[in-house]
């Protein structure tokens, strides 16, 4: 390198001591240039408080429902994002492998107990945990060179040599085989705009082949630029895989753009990429499951997963909070108006292997299951990309959804969510994605996601709105006592499950256009 890059420091000090009450976006790293409004860094003009979000009172006959408090959800989520703040590595959040990972899930164990709940921590052994450690990186051109500060490692990336990789760099747009036409990018940093397919978990750069284009081409390594405006940080997937993979960091939008701008100027850009991944080798963590006895021993089986990408207010800690909720509901009544055991089940690595479930159902006695709830991403507002602008609303999202079950159960399920203010898209998943794609052969099954930014920055108890966190926990217990008035049959139906609704006979209602892959594992 012609020039020492200075890599900015990161405030870990800060964050150890923050606490549940004022956990909070961060307004990220100050970026040399920027472009129209964006987050986090103008989270003061774009977020909107809790109190603007339209409130719809409770109807006639769901009164049984006044006790869910959105705010209290909320609070909750706020000291499950606290252990993510907490976290001072570069590769932060409740990561699996970290202590913050570990707190979060004994936070959930603890809550239960708090209420009564009979409480099993199960250990197993993950053979290998990927887990970035550190990395540095920057441009250099004639007049200077600088760090790029919003780097961050595309989910699964292998890591470069020690030293790192220091190459010219080339700007591809959207990063196709078309684009690559005739270009000579062999040896060169790829530079790739990628839009977000539809939240931070998938991108364009990985689920229409582009990443994987460059490594065909001969690219040194890779740089996805997130088409969200702002200096936001990110960790999709989408990184190439196998024996020719190749070192693939995302960058935000402010940064990317800047880089294309000298690049179009006629400048010469080189780009400098030094990342250490380790992978953990027999990682031991446990998975939880917790119990309040009914009247009968069939169950209603709920569950969330723990892990999660920087503060993951959404992704999962809304889920999280959710399930404590649902146990305080349950827990508060007598055992008599409880007709089914509830079994609340926690997911530990939901974003690695999913190995804490896989382990969990294979010695699961489902017989007597009921229904199984997935509460994953139940709230978040409302997001548009505006010209360059990002801008956001003072609604709730729709989320996507699924349900199996017989035509009866689906319906309810269907016809709750209405009725409850939860909005969701006019076509459910035909595999369930996110924690519960991996169950759904095991009983019926129902959820909402939510997916519009999570996996980055911006996904902070600001974007939960606590009033659609009142909304999707309400409508779960009703529906919930509702199918507790059902038989097992009726729940079930005289299909082999997987089951998804697909509309009647009639063709009058809606279908499904799969999502998520074969199997029902797709798509968090």
């Amino acid at each position: 390198m012609k020039r020492q890059i200075v890599v900015a420091a990161f405030a870990a000090a800060t964050l150890l001591s923050v606490s549940p009450s004022i956990a909070q976006m961060r307004p990220g790293a100050k970026v040399e240039k920027t472009y129209g409004l964006g987050l986090p860094r103008d989270m003061d003009k774009l977020i909107p408080p809790d109190s603007d979000y339209p409130v719809y009172p409770l109807k006639p006959g769901q009164e049984a429902y006044k006790d869910v408090d959105g705010y209290k959800i909320k609070d909750t989520i706020k000291k499950i994002t606290a252990f993510s703040l907490q976290s001072g590595e570069q590769f932060w959040g409740r990561v699996l492998g970290s202590k913050y990972h570990l707190a979060a899930t004994e936070f959930m164990a603890t809550e239960w107990e708090k209420l009564g709940l009979k409480v099993q921590r199960v250990d197993f052994i993950n053979p290998v945990v990927w887990l970035p450690r550190k990395w540095e990186g920057g441009y250099i051109t004639a007049a200077k060179s600088a760090p790029l500060l919003t780097l961050y490692p595309d989910n699964e990336t292998v890591g470069t040599a020690p030293g790192g990789i220091t190459a010219d760099a080339v700007w591809v747009g959207i990063g196709t085989p078309a684009d690559l036409v005739g270009r000579d990018v062999k040896g060169k940093a790829v530079i790739i705009y990628s839009f977000l397919l539809p939240g931070g978990r998938s991108q364009s750069a990985g689920v229409f082949g582009a990443n994987d284009a460059a490594v065909k081409a001969g690219a040194a390594f890779i740089i996805d630029v997130v088409g969200v405006p702002g200096n936001g940080q990110f960790d999709p997937e989408g990184a190439p895989r196998g024996p020719t993979a190749i070192p693939t960091m995302t960058l935000s939008q402010d940064e990317g753009f800047m880089l294309r701008d000298m690049i179009a100027s006629g400048q010469k850009v080189q780009l400098h990429l030094d990342l250490t991944v380790d992978h953990l080798k027999d990682y031991k963590t446990q998975y939880i499951l917790a119990t309040l006895p009914g009247m009968s021993d069939e169950q209603d089986f709920v569950m969330a997963h723990s892990d999660a990408m920087f503060q993951g207010a959404m992704d999962n800690a809304s889920g999280m909070a959710t399930a404590i909720d649902i146990a305080r509901h349950y827990a508060a009544m007598p055992k008599e108006k409880r007709p089914r055991t509830m079994v609340f089940f926690v997911d530990p690595d939901h974003h690695n292997t999913e190995m804490g479930r896989d382990i969990m159902a294979k010695g699961y006695d489902w017989s007597k299951v009921a229904f199984i709830l997935n509460c994953e991403h139940t709230s978040q507002s409302q997001l548009f990309m505006m010209n360059q602008d990002l801008e956001i609303g003072n609604g709730i999202n729709a989320r996507r959804w699924y349900v199996s079950g017989s035509p009866q159960f689906q319906q309810l399920v269907k016809s709750q969510l209405k009725d409850f203010n939860v909005s969701v898209y006019t076509t459910p998943e035909t595999n369930a994605g996110g924690s519960l794609g991996g169950l759904t052969k095991y009983a019926p099954s129902f959820h909402i996601i939510d997916h519009i930014i999570y996996h980055s920055t911006l996904d902070t108890p600001e974007l939960v709105p606590a009033v659609g966190l009142a909304y999707s926990e309400r409508a779960f217990l009703s529906i919930i006592d509702k199918a507790n008035k059902m038989t097992l049959a009726q729940i079930r139906g005289d299909k082999p499950m997987p089951n998804p609704l697909g509309g009647p006979p009639d063709g009058k209602s809606f279908g499904s256009r799969g999502r998520g892959g074969p199997g029902g594992g797709g798509g968090d």
